[in-house]
């Protein structure tokens, strides 16, 4: 509410707070859903994550799994599509070896 009674010159100020306050709980969603699957099964699932959380935490997940396991398997699944999509487009263009099996993702080390 602040930025609707502010003076106009003070409400790039408030703007920019509330820019920063969202980006602060996008990465502490993501950094939620990484302690929930940094954990000590082969499996990580993202439901409940987003496309942020694969842009910036997926990458340090599987290579923490990697430190035990040879293959992980990484859940999305279906829903809209949209981190099915997001992911498989990661995953390609980081040349993952990996393979879709019933909307399910194999990675091999």
């Amino acid at each position: 509410n602040q930025i609707y009674y502010a003076k106009n010159n003070i409400k790039p100020y408030y703007a920019e707070l509330i820019r920063e306050l969202r980006e602060e709980i996008k990465d502490l969603e993501a950094q939620y859903v990484y302690q929930n699957n940094s954990n000590t099964t082969d499996t990580i699932d993202l439901h409940g994550s987003t496309k942020y959380f694969i842009d910036y935490y997926i990458d340090d997940l599987i290579y923490e799994k990697f430190n035990s396991y040879n293959k992980i398997i990484i859940i999305t699944g279906k829903g809209t599509f949209t981190l099915f999509n997001h992911l498989k487009k990661h995953l390609t263009k980081y040349n993952y070896d990996f393979k879709i099996k019933d909307y399910t993702f194999v990675v091999n080390k």
